[in-house]
């Protein structure tokens, strides 16, 4: 008699969660406020550094496009080789010595021969950016592989609110130091990931254990949910021929990293441009302006686990459509406001969806994802965003010089309806997938 196959529980109450998969979601959490901290950290000190080192609004967008399409680099083949090493356990592992390098290098960032001269400051945020973004994917993965499928979208919600609170650490650390040691100290802030993820990389070389892993995915199995192992089978090594091929004729994971690119250029050019016109249209003071440029983060922080729990029933394509029509008006609205009141008001409702697309960026691709290369499809997603994150500020600095310049408010509003234009765009992929997605 053939044995009947266990229906799964579509809406898996969170009581049957592993404790390990809150504790690993906890964990990857905290990198990834680490990794958003220190890149939302050089641009929360643009107007500081843009006059430390004398540079014109093409100049400083050329360099911050540069540092962000580092971003893009190695988060590809570094994922393929993470998908390698293996899942679970393993790819926490491999996460340990990655994390620590790359915040040691934003650590000699912060030192006086760097800050001195600028090619080697470049240099060093580059070397940045090359391991924080082969890391992102990394940890979008591993923070997957330790949960049900059921509850995917939940999980990568809440752990990429770590963003926008990483973003909101940034911008008021940066006002604490420049108002506490002087706006010549500004380097200081560079210290701070080193000193953090030293301490929290060494529990998780601890904590990740096979032993753990593979109990943790027993328990999902029993209690009549999807584990990563019975979802992608792979074999010992990772390998699965042609695996970023597969990925590239896939549409979704395509179009999803196309809305995703799309997308980015909002997010990057929000985060960019706010600082910049706070100091030098609103004329506050460079402490202010790094601190009411990061309001959006706290509506960010409710709409990231807000939407993307949303998508795990309402669907990937849906919820990204919504997302995308609000932030195009939320975005606009800008064009329309010259007070601080107004901008503070605007940000709390892009917030709402400034920061929910990604974890559904992911958790779409991951869905998608032909069977063993969800690193590689997340890699994508991954280069996609620094794409359009590379692009943000280059294509933003050029309006803002030819609107006038720093002082001039012109070409500020002509970027803030640049940005709707690219977020509209984005939900064109959307609905140009009709029902491909999930």
């Amino acid at each position: 008699m053939t044995k009947r196959p266990r229906m799964k529980k579509v809406n898996a109450p969170f009581r049957l969660m592993p404790a390990a998969s809150w504790t690993a979601l906890g964990v990857t959490w905290l990198i990834w406020v680490l990794n958003a901290f220190d890149r939302e950290v050089v641009l929360r000190l643009g107007p500081v550094i843009s006059d430390h080192f004398q540079l014109t609004p093409e100049a400083w967008g050329a360099i911050t496009s540069a540092i962000f399409f580092a971003l893009a680099l190695l988060a590809i083949p570094g994922s393929r080789w993470s998908d390698k090493h293996g899942f679970g356990w393993k790819r926490a592992i491999f996460q340990v010595p990655l994390v620590i390098g790359y915040n040691f290098i934003s650590a000699l960032s912060g030192l006086k021969f760097a800050i001195h001269h600028l090619v080697v400051f470049i240099a060093l945020r580059l070397g940045v950016n090359l391991g924080a973004g082969w890391a992102e994917p990394v940890g979008v993965s591993n923070t997957t592989e330790w949960w049900p499928k059921e509850r995917r979208g939940f999980a990568l919600g809440v752990h990429h609110t770590g963003y926008p609170v990483g973003a909101l650490l940034s911008g008021l650390t940066v006002a604490w130091i420049l108002k506490s040691f002087g706006v010549d100290k500004w380097y200081y802030v560079f210290y701070i990931g080193l000193i953090v993820s030293v301490p929290l990389m060494g529990f998780w070389a601890y904590y990740s254990s096979e032993r753990r892993y593979v109990e943790t995915l027993d328990k999902i199995d029993s209690r009549e949910m999807t584990s990563f192992r019975n979802e992608h089978i792979e074999a010992e090594t990772g390998e699965v021929a042609g695996a970023i091929q597969a990925c590239l004729r896939n549409k979704v994971v395509m179009f999803t990293g196309a809305t995703c690119a799309l997308t980015q250029i909002v997010y990057n050019g929000v985060s960019y441009i706010l600082p910049l016109y706070l100091a030098n249209i609103i004329n506050l003071s460079y402490s202010e302006a790094a601190a009411y440029s990061i309001v959006f983060t706290i509506t960010g922080i409710l709409g990231q686990i807000f939407w993307p729990s949303l998508s795990d029933y309402l669907g990937r394509r849906m919820t990204l459509i919504i997302c995308g029509l609000w932030m195009g008006v939320a975005v606009g609205g800008f064009y329309f406001a010259h007070t601080i009141v107004a901008y503070i008001g605007l940000q709390l409702f892009l917030g709402m969806v400034a920061n929910a697309p990604w974890p559904i960026f992911y958790a779409a691709a991951t869905d998608a994802a032909p069977r063993g290369t969800s690193g590689t499809a997340n890699g994508i997603i991954t280069t996609s965003m620094f794409i359009g994150g590379g692009l943000a500020p280059l294509i933003i600095g050029f309006l803002i010089s030819v609107g006038g310049g720093w002082g001039n408010v012109t070409g500020y509003s002509i970027s803030f309806i640049f940005m709707m234009v690219s977020a509209i765009a984005g939900v064109l992929f959307q609905i140009a997938l009709k029902n491909k997605a999930n």
